[in-house]
């Protein structure tokens, strides 16, 4: 990620405006774990660098919506290509079914520790 100069948060962003397409900005805030004052100074850069737009909601104007611009898209595009490329290097050693188990493996340590942080910031609200 270093050479895209993205921040995990900003990365995170993206992705979620990709995946699930424009989104409230308080949604965003929950989502990358900061209060609402220290989100809107990460979207200005990213707003500024052209990878999101914003806009008001028409239902309700103090609302504001962020979404992913086809610069921001087309950075996704990139960094999932360099990192497929990273993949492929360092698995090289591994079978097709080594990197299936690995795979698997992987999803299993991150699904439980997703429902784990899930669960500890339900107790904490």
């Amino acid at each position: 990620m270093a050479p895209t100069g993205l921040r995990p948060r900003e990365l995170l962003t993206l992705q979620h405006l990709r995946d699930r397409g424009p989104a409230a900005q308080q949604t965003l805030a929950e989502l990358i774990g900061v209060d609402a004052t220290n989100l809107v100074g990460v979207l200005n850069g990213m707003e500024d660098a052209g990878l999101i737009e914003r806009r008001r909601d028409r239902a309700d104007r103090r609302r504001a919506i962020v979404a992913l611009s086809d610069k921001g898209a087309q950075l996704l595009v990139d960094l999932d290509a360099a990192l497929e490329r990273v993949d492929a290097e360092v698995l090289a050693p591994l079978s097709r079914r080594e990197r299936e188990t690995l795979t698997a493996l992987l999803s299993k340590a991150a699904e439980h520790l997703a429902t784990t942080c899930w669960h500890a910031r339900e107790k904490d609200c």
